[in-house]
């Protein structure tokens, strides 16, 4: 992993989450899997802190985690996970191209807010999709 690479990660993670997520996020990049006591030692952020990057982190796929036979878990990051967001406007403008506006909800949800149920997917885009109904029907109206 180059120098240039975990910058781009950094500013990622900032970008979309903000600095305590961005901060771990890093630190498991540079460092590897590590227990969790071990990430809020080294970084200095409270146990909490840590437990919620790490839970975000875990919502997009940028974390994965293993339990060893002692009942240690280790969190290692996805450096090449972290990358793929900025492929993500790509992703919205082809699920747009090929699905029209339902399909580009639908990645556009699922990228913003990580793993969701298939039910919580279609609940969100029609809600979506009812307020820019109500958005048009008023400007016709007035």
């Amino acid at each position: 992993m180059t120098q240039a690479e975990i910058k781009l990660c950094s500013l990622l993670l900032q970008e979309h989450f903000g600095e305590i997520v961005e901060k771990i996020g890093v630190h498991l990049i540079r460092t590897g899997s590590q227990p969790l006591r071990v990430i809020a030692h080294d970084t200095g952020t409270s146990l909490d802190q840590v437990k919620k990057a790490l839970c975000v982190l875990i919502q997009h796929n940028l974390v994965i985690y293993q339990v060893h036979k002692r009942g240690v878990v280790e969190y290692e990051a996805q450096c090449s996970r972290v990358l793929r967001m900025l492929r993500y406007p790509r992703y919205i403008y082809t699920a747009k191209t090929l699905y029209s506006d339902t399909g580009e909800l639908i990645v556009e949800e699922l990228l913003l807010n990580g793993k969701m149920t298939m039910s919580a997917v279609v609940k969100k885009v029609a809600d979506r999709l009812t307020e820019t109904m109500e958005g048009q029907y008023c400007i016709h109206c007035c």
